[in-house]
């Protein structure tokens, strides 16, 4: 998820900041945000830090949710 939400804000579709901002000049068009998504943003918070633990050591989900 935190991929996929992080992408999208490069790409303008998803507000930066949670502070949607007009996009393109004068066409009006603002970028959704979170929750406009149904996101909350400790969600997507959540989801950057297990991300980033994986990538800095992979498996570790599967190994701690394994234990479980």
């Amino acid at each position: 998820m935190a991929e996929e939400y992080d992408a999208a804000q490069d790409r303008g579709e998803v507000a930066k900041d949670g502070k949607p901002k007009t996009v393109g000049g004068d066409n009006g068009i603002k970028p959704a945000t979170a929750a406009d998504i149904g996101l909350r943003r400790d969600e997507i918070h959540d989801a950057r830090k297990l991300r980033d633990a994986e990538r800095d050591e992979p498996g570790i989900i599967q190994r701690r949710v394994g234990k479980g």
